[in-house]
């Protein structure tokens, strides 16, 4: 069991390091993908060489503190998400304990008010405990594990320097896989709790570690989030590193996301899906390949032959019309209607 007293002396560390490290601003958002509001550039403000030198001593010391508590708060709660990924009964345990210190531990509820919480809370771990309801809400145990998992790669990532960002690569390929091994456990209310922003979970609340989940332009803070895991980390990677290998790691992308679908959805939607969305992923891997990859005549002939296979496709005009703005950008014309 998670106690208060030890969030309490978390939120002592986690607030003097980010009050510090970041200085004045707006509470933690729960949105990790969101970009920061814009700042206004700080007052210019006149100091002697002397000043200077006195601040930038005790800034330099000060740092060494902030890294020290720091990493000192990260280290102990990385150490028990770890723990609770050992298996997924330890993950839904820990996700059952957060739950009750967040909605009903901190909360000012009357005793009725907090009789009725607990009760609900026993319901709804009754009912995912119900084989029958696994059906139609999925695995929540094996959702609880990927999502504590995603967390841990998403803290990592956050403190990972640029420098060393490629050492993140194995390991998001590894989760991606191991997601993928899922799929079809992960309908309904399990596929809900990862399409969600890890930052926003009851577990993040609990740590207190929302600002430590931001994820910023290159990385997606949803655990479920393939196309961004793929537009913002791993796609990049490659392209820097092997451009030849950009064309299969956009197969794998759709591939995944395919799979993923197919787990999610009944029979009649996931054809809807092949039908309707399948085809712009496709279009999408060209363009990108066109943008970015090492031979764009060959991309050229693949748009050729994409539009040729789905001429029906409600995109098809708009295939057209960039097609020819492509190779002509001069003469280029509206879609066909």
């Amino acid at each position: 069991m998670i106690r208060p007293a030890l969030f309490a002396f978390g939120f002592c560390l986690l607030s003097s390091v980010t009050a510090t490290a970041q200085g004045p601003g707006p509470g933690p958002r729960r949105g990790g993908d969101r970009e920061p509001a814009p700042q206004l550039p700080p007052p210019s403000i006149p100091l002697t060489p002397q000043q200077i030198e006195i601040i930038t001593k005790q800034l330099a010391e000060i740092e060494k503190q902030v890294m020290e508590m720091r990493g000192s708060t990260l280290t102990t709660v990385m150490t028990k998400l770890r723990a609770a990924t050992a298996s997924e009964a330890a993950a839904l345990s820990l996700y059952l304990d957060c739950e009750k210190l967040v909605n009903v531990e901190r909360k000012d509820l009357d005793k009725t008010e907090e009789r009725q919480r607990k009760e609900q809370m026993e319901r709804n771990a009754e009912r995912r405990a119900d084989k029958k309801s696994e059906e139609q809400e999925g695995d929540i145990g094996a959702a609880v594990k990927l999502h504590i998992d995603y967390l841990l790669l998403t803290l990592e990532a956050h403190e990972t320097k640029e420098a060393d960002k490629e050492k993140l690569l194995p390991k998001l390929q590894a989760f991606i896989q191991e997601l993928l091994s899922k799929a079809d456990k992960l309908k309904g209310r399990s596929g809900g709790l990862l399409g969600r922003d890890v930052a926003g979970s009851v577990i993040a609340q609990a740590f207190q570690i929302e600002r430590f989940l931001e994820g910023g332009p290159r990385w997606t803070t949803r655990p479920m989030d393939i196309g961004g895991m793929y537009d913002r980390f791993i796609l990049p990677q490659f392209k820097e590193q092997k451009p030849d290998a950009l064309a299969a790691q956009y197969d794998a992308r759709i591939t995944a996301e395919g799979t993923i679908k197919k787990g999610q959805l009944p029979e009649p939607e996931f054809q809807i899906w092949m039908q309707q969305e399948l085809p712009e992923l496709k279009w999408q891997r060209a363009n990108y390949l066109l943008r970015n990859g090492p031979t764009p005549v060959n991309a050229l002939k693949e748009m050729l032959d994409h539009i040729k296979a789905y001429p029906s496709h409600p995109s098809a005009p708009a295939w057209l019309a960039e097609m020819r703005a492509t190779i002509d950008p001069a003469g280029g014309t509206a879609p066909v209607q």
